[in-house]
């Protein structure tokens, strides 16, 4: 961590240095159109498990995730779309909220090792041949993405995720600058602990729903479990059992 990025983080930017955090729409396609090396890296977890594929280009990250689901993707995209309930899995975002609902606008808050960023999106909810969600950022930090549920049989469903952000500097700062490490903190913390943890936590809403009282509450103890556990190493302090409710 670099104490000097930090402490500027903390105790306040000028206007002039929040503005090179965020890359307007110019700069960005003056980045994009710049020649970069790409690297790709794959990560494949045993049959059934968390599979994952990274490659990067500069500042860009692409990220490529999916987890089997024991429920039906009819279910899992239902689920998924509630925009406003994704910090049950996602301990780190502080707020998702919706801007206009006929639009599908939504501001986005992150909170990530005490930084925050927000940013506004626009998403379009997938319906045939396949169920899931598309979005794209249109301020704040640069991010882009498709969640897809593939049904394999009438009770389960594989969930892909396909993500692009253009790190902030800042952000790259607080990982002393590795693309390598914030890269591998997408893929295999914030990404991988999102998709387990929407899995448990409707597994958990299930369970509830059809009276199994024990095993729900179970569920949602361990979520809870893991969620702390997140923030130890994120360095936040965001949830608790009333978010589950």
């Amino acid at each position: 961590l670099k104490v000097a990025s930090l402490s500027r983080a903390l105790y306040g930017l000028g206007l002039d240095e929040i503005r090179e955090l965020l890359m307007t729409e110019k700069q960005l396609d003056s980045y994009n159109a710049s020649p970069a090396a790409t690297t790709t890296t794959r990560d494949k977890g045993s049959q059934g498990q968390y599979q994952s594929s990274t490659s990067t280009s500069g500042r860009e990250i692409v990220v490529q995730v999916s987890l089997p689901l024991p429920f039906s993707d009819h279910i899992a995209a239902s689920r998924f779309t509630d925009l406003p309930q994704q910090s049950r899995w996602s301990p780190w975002l502080t707020s998702v909220s919706y801007l206009d609902d006929d639009r599908g606008e939504t501001l986005w808050t992150l909170n990530v090792r005490g930084i925050k960023f927000s940013w506004r999106a626009q998403s379009s909810i997938l319906k045939d041949p396949i169920r899931g969600i598309t979005w794209q950022s249109i301020n704040g930090l640069k991010n882009a993405g498709v969640v897809e549920f593939h049904p394999t049989s009438k009770d389960s469903c594989v969930m892909q995720v396909r993500m692009t952000i253009i790190t902030p500097r800042l952000l790259s700062a607080l990982f002393e600058g590795s693309s390598a490490f914030i890269e591998d903190f997408l893929r295999n913390k914030l990404l991988k602990w999102s998709l387990e943890m929407f899995r448990d936590v409707v597994k958990a809403d299930l369970a509830l729903e059809r009276g199994d009282l024990e095993l729900g509450d179970a569920l949602l103890g361990a979520v809870e479990g893991k969620a702390n556990a997140i923030e130890a190493t994120l360095g936040t302090t965001k949830f608790s059992r009333e978010n589950t409710n």
